[in-house]
């Protein structure tokens, strides 16, 4: 018996191949479908597979008599035509398989749709939250003017707050953000630091008349003489108003700390001579209006004669927002200084904190919440001023 495989693209292919080759006797086995091999063919349609055999000695057999297998059946047409609607039959069960599949995507995207609508909140409910939340800004943006934050600086932070906030952002996370914002912009404080090399620190204090440089500096003086032992000399230029000196030189009695008076710039040197023993050297200077040149020209002359390692402009947070541009604007000759903001105590609004810090880019050091000397002076709070200048949105 003589055995062999053939396989086609359908039943008839395969069913011709087997007559070609073993003749119209020969019987079929087994038939099969049969799925192609590589990567570029698993999802091409099957082959078929047709195993059939032939008696390798029919020609001698017809001599002796006809032989028939049991257990095989002869190729015919009519066995063709079978196979050929077995297949028929297969492909229109594989379309239908295909139909019914392609049914079960649609409704699964159907359904994860309407799970995604469900969890999403309604146009309604998106509109009102929308409201909220441009309304919870206006309101943010309204607390910062009424702190006086000049409108540019406050228009330029809620800008930025707009394009940080999402769609589900809350109230409280607006302010949160904002909170965040704001503090980066106020940065950490920085107070008096004191040389290392045994030389007296030299700290020079200017500003514009009344905002309390002379208070201020004795406030500084006591805190580093009383709570740091450190050995403090005064002097004061300020001669200009005969009270300045005298005030200096009642706190100076009061704390035990030499004062030194000198009324031309010329004589800055031989005062700080005198002082070469002490740790810190604090110098007061007159007010100057921002708007008189021949006084500011007198300034710029003992800051750079005094040779400050430190340098303190004195504000008062009563200032207006113009009159803070003018001030700032006019003390930009200054190389390096650090902020005092004064009067906390006499004013609801601190948005000049945060403008001067904003428009100088300068450190902020220590605010005054009084006159009491030494107690009415602290490290600027940055969390304090912060919360101060965002408000309630109640």
């Amino acid at each position: 018996m003589k055995i062999r495989r053939y396989i086609g693209k359908d039943a008839q292919e395969a069913m011709l191949k087997v007559k070609m080759d073993l003749g119209s006797e020969a019987v079929i086995l087994n038939t099969r479908k049969i799925k192609q091999k590589g990567l570029l063919k698993m999802f091409s349609k099957p082959m078929v597979e047709v195993l059939a055999a032939v008696d390798e000695f029919y020609g001698q057999k017809e001599k002796n008599g006809p032989f028939k297998s049991e257990m095989a059946t002869p190729v015919s047409d009519k066995k063709v035509e079978n196979y050929n609607k077995l297949d028929e039959k297969e492909e229109k069960l594989a379309l239908l398989e295909n139909k019914v599949n392609n049914m079960e995507n649609v409704l699964q995207k159907i359904y994860e749709q309407v799970s995604q609508d469900n969890t999403k909140p309604s146009p309604k409910v998106q509109q009102t939250e929308e409201k909220q939340k441009i309304k919870a800004i206006e309101l943010f943006y309204n607390n910062l003017l009424k702190n006086e934050v000049d409108g540019h600086i406050a228009k330029q932070i809620m800008d930025v707050i707009q394009s940080k906030v999402s769609d589900t952002s809350s109230i409280s996370d607006i302010g949160a953000i904002l909170y965040k914002l704001i503090s980066g912009i106020l940065g950490k404080p920085q107070t008096l630091k004191l040389r290392e090399d045994g030389k007296p620190t030299v700290v020079i204090f200017v500003g514009p008349t009344g905002v309390g440089k002379t208070t201020t500096l004795a406030k500084i003086a006591a805190e580093y003489s009383l709570n740091h032992k450190k050995k403090v000399g005064l002097i004061t230029a300020d001669t200009y108003r005969i009270a300045a000196v005298e005030q200096l030189k009642t706190y100076g009695e009061i704390l035990g700390i030499p004062v030194e008076v000198i009324y031309s710039i010329n004589e800055i040197n031989d005062a700080m001579d005198k002082f070469k023993d002490k740790d810190i050297i604090l110098i007061d200077t007159a007010g100057r209006s921002h708007r008189n040149k021949t006084q500011f020209d007198e300034l710029k002359m003992l800051v750079e004669v005094s040779s400050a390692d430190e340098v303190f402009l004195v504000l008062s947070t009563t200032t207006g927002m113009r009159n803070c541009r003018e001030i700032l604007a006019s003390y930009s000759f200054l190389k390096d200084y650090k902020l005092i903001f004064t009067k906390l105590d006499e004013t609801p609004s601190l948005g000049i904190i945060l403008n001067a810090r904003r428009l100088t880019n300068k450190n902020l050091s220590y605010v005054t919440v009084g006159q009491s000397v030494p107690d009415d002076i602290e490290v600027a709070n940055v969390d304090k001023i912060t919360k101060k200048l965002i408000g309630s949105i109640s």
